[in-house]
């Protein structure tokens, strides 16, 4: 009896050492998919910036000596977890990643 009652507390403690690692990389997984998600919006959001950059250039060429805006540009490009671009001289920045 003493030997069954041994294997039982060894089996018990299997699991719930075995279910503790495997939470520990669920956690693990779930922080590297959110950092992966973020790296990829910041890289959307740069993306973004240098269109509306290359979209200052073009107007540049269509109106010589004039000041550029983001208005005059009416760029679409957007970031995309919601910062705001904001040009300085020629180059755009964002709100939330720069």
């Amino acid at each position: 009896m003493g030997v069954v009652v041994a294997l039982l507390a060894l089996l018990v403690a299997a699991f719930l050492y075995l279910g503790w690692f495997q939470a520990g990389e669920t956690t693990q997984r779930t922080r590297q998919t959110l950092t992966a998600v973020d790296t990829s919006t910041a890289f959307a959001c740069k993306s973004n910036r240098q269109t509306v950059e290359r979209e200052i250039q073009m107007w540049l060429v269509n109106n010589p000596g004039e000041t550029p805006s983001l208005a005059a540009v009416a760029s679409t490009a957007r970031c995309p977890q919601g910062g705001d671009y904001e040009l300085d001289g020629l180059a755009v920045h964002c709100t939330k990643h720069d």
